[in-house]
């Protein structure tokens, strides 16, 4: 028998950093939840959480730039719940580059992960939204659309996930669909401490007027409130999750 969910969600980029924190926030708000991730080690890294969640957690190897991927992964969802209610495009890349030297390659690499798979998996959740009478979509741009602190295909991504999200929010809108995106700032994942010196850390924190960087879970909190019925007023949205560093 399975485990009755209140909601059901699809989050990519899922293994780790906030990915991860947004699957657990959900969890804990009594979803299902299916946790997407290319990366086969990180999945297997997560055996013993996903043993103490029980039914209410499929794990997936999900590359989003592979749509039979993406598709199965929906399909697994609604063959254990019936339904797909949220889907949080998180997984993303970077390399680091500037205007001097990105490469062709590099930058086809980031765009088609963090723009181009965003639509893609957005469009075959909104296929089975519509035909369930609706659900949202939660998108992860960064303050780095602004051009704050990112290199040119990062910061190109993450406008292009803001403008995709205003276009989606007005098309699927009639269908009971709402499609708003998050922009974090200075956060704590394992790539960003890994890639930014702690110095750099510590001015991106004191740049913003709260003087801090966010948890992974402070971004999962704002995930969580546009996914939920908290927000069934809200859609075409950006929410600054940056300590106020960016104030669109």
């Amino acid at each position: 028998m399975v485990t009755p969910v209140s909601r059901t969600a699809f989050v990519t980029g899922a293994a780790r950093g906030i990915g991860l924190a947004t699957v657990q926030r959900l969890l804990a708000d009594g979803y299902g939840v299916v946790l997407g991730d290319v990366s086969a080690k990180g999945l297997a890294a997560l055996d013993d959480f996903a043993a103490e969640t029980g039914d209410r957690l499929i794990r997936a190897t999900v590359d989003v730039t592979d749509s039979a991927q993406v598709q199965a992964a929906i399909d697994q969802a609604v063959e254990r719940w019936g339904r797909l209610d949220v889907l949080v495009n998180n997984a993303g890349r970077n390399r680091i580059g500037d205007s001097y030297d990105t490469t062709p390659e590099n930058w086809d690499w980031i765009l088609d992960t963090n723009l181009k798979a965003v639509f893609f998996c957005s469009q075959a959740a909104v296929r089975q939204m519509r035909a369930q009478g609706g659900g949202a979509i939660v998108n992860i741009a960064s303050t780095s659309a602004s051009g704050m602190d990112g290199n040119p295909a990062y910061s190109a991504s993450k406008a292009g996930v803001i403008g995709l999200t205003y276009t989606m929010a007005r098309e699927v809108g009639p269908d009971g669909i709402r499609v708003n995106a998050v922009a974090p700032g200075a956060t704590l994942s394992e790539w960003v401490q890994k890639n930014t010196p702690p110095e750099r850390l510590q001015a991106m924190a004191e740049a913003a007027p709260l003087r801090r960087y966010a948890e992974p879970a402070d971004i999962a909190a704002v995930i969580a409130f546009l996914a939920s019925d908290d927000a069934r007023h809200l859609t075409g949205q950006i929410l600054s999750a940056s300590g106020g560093a960016w104030m669109p």
